[in-house]
């Protein structure tokens, strides 16, 4: 794929979000949106985070690294207990990447 083409695709995913994103605020309506529409709505972001953040932790060279020098794996093991544990997502952000720090510290690669 060429830059040209890349940029106008990337360009163009950004104005068609934008759009949609958009066209709630500037027609507001006041009308609720149905139960089973925004019950799907609030799902959303539970959703979309695992699925930024599985590729990194399981591929982050590209192809799949489950072995033990697989930092952002470990690091991710160590964010789920914490997530599992103390249910609080600051906790968990804040976890998983001092650990990841931590384990490029002591592995040298800091």
């Amino acid at each position: 794929m060429s830059h040209g083409l890349f940029f106008f695709v990337v360009l163009l995913c950004g104005a068609v979000t934008f759009s949609e994103r958009g066209a709630f605020l500037l027609f507001p309506s006041d009308k609720e949106p149905h139960p089973r529409l925004a019950k799907g709505l609030r799902l959303v972001p539970a959703a979309v985070l695992p699925a930024l953040v599985t590729p990194a932790l399981f591929m982050p060279d590209g192809a799949l690294d489950l072995s033990p020098s697989n930092l952002r794996l470990l690091a991710g093991v160590v964010a789920l207990a914490i997530a599992l544990w103390k249910r609080s997502v600051f906790l968990t952000l804040v976890s998983g990447l001092t650990a990841l720090w931590f384990f490029q510290w002591v592995s040298g690669w800091l």
